[in-house]
């Protein structure tokens, strides 16, 4: 089925024939339209014109057809008659994109001869065929429009609802982690790396962290030092948000130092 059959455009078609009927009252509201009789000597006069002239007329078309226009269904067959050529061009480059790639085109097409901007726009055939271009990618998925149309979504992987991914539960405690940072805080105090009263700063702002699913490293923003977290710890021990991230970034220091020069043992 070609765009043409899915708009009711092929021959003998019904709208096109609404069209020629209702051409003298356009033209009396829109004198530019006296350049053709009817549907079909406007394909051949806009063939033998140039792309200025062409929009002209067809600007007439897109008023008479916006549904804020005219509102006119026999004008937007017309008007997008008048582009099929353009149009069939594009389904044929687009064709790989999708087995009813016709149908898709011709949705399109016809949402945007009835939304035509017409009181900002003039130029009405490169308009459409552009914006029926990036309709029909974006309504097939293409990966380039969808960056431009939606980043967030063409960045998304749909999962089917049956999908066993669904059915894992969340993810068991690290006790064996839990336990080693115990011994490394234990052997730090007893090497006088840290004081018991920073373990215990420490040890809260794990457990906070924890907490509040706070799983990202770094030395700002994130981690043990990620703001909100610093603020809960530091109201909760009754001391300031700089005075616990000097002795955390110290504590954290010393323990890297020791750990680093081997002075931690299993």
């Amino acid at each position: 089925m070609s765009v043409e059959d899915c708009l009711g455009l092929s021959s003998n078609s019904e709208l096109l024939a609404q069209a020629d009927q209702a051409w003298p009252t356009w033209c009396e509201q829109h004198p530019r339209l006296s350049a053709a009789t009817d549907t079909t000597t406007m394909r051949s006069w806009l063939r033998q014109h140039t792309t200025e002239e062409c929009d002209q007329l067809l600007l007439c078309l897109a008023e008479l057809a916006a549904t804020d226009g005219g509102n006119d269904v026999a004008a937007a067959a017309a008007l997008a008659w008048a582009l099929m050529p353009g149009v069939c061009s594009l389904a044929n480059r687009l064709g790989t994109l999708a087995p009813e790639i016709d149908q898709v085109v011709a949705g399109q097409l016809w949402l945007e001869v009835r939304t035509f901007p017409w009181r900002r726009l003039t130029k009405v055939s490169a308009n459409i065929l552009l914006n029926t271009r990036a309709g029909v990618l974006r309504e097939c998925g293409a990966h380039s429009q969808l960056e431009r149309s939606d980043p967030t979504w063409s960045r998304t992987s749909p999962v089917d609802p049956s999908h066993w991914f669904w059915m894992e539960g969340p993810a068991e405690p690290n006790d064996a982690a839990a336990e080693e940072l115990l011994q490394l805080l234990e052997w730090a105090c007893d090497h006088d790396v840290i004081t018991p009263a920073d373990r215990s700063l420490l040890l809260c702002l794990v457990e906070a962290a924890d907490r509040t699913a706070i799983n990202r490293t770094g030395r700002s923003g994130a981690g043990l030092m990620a703001n909100g977290l610093n603020q809960e710890v530091a109201t909760q021990l009754g001391i300031s948000v700089r005075t616990l991230r000097r002795r955390t970034r110290r504590s954290i220091d010393a323990l890297t130092d020791a750990c680093g020069h081997g002075k931690a043992t299993a």
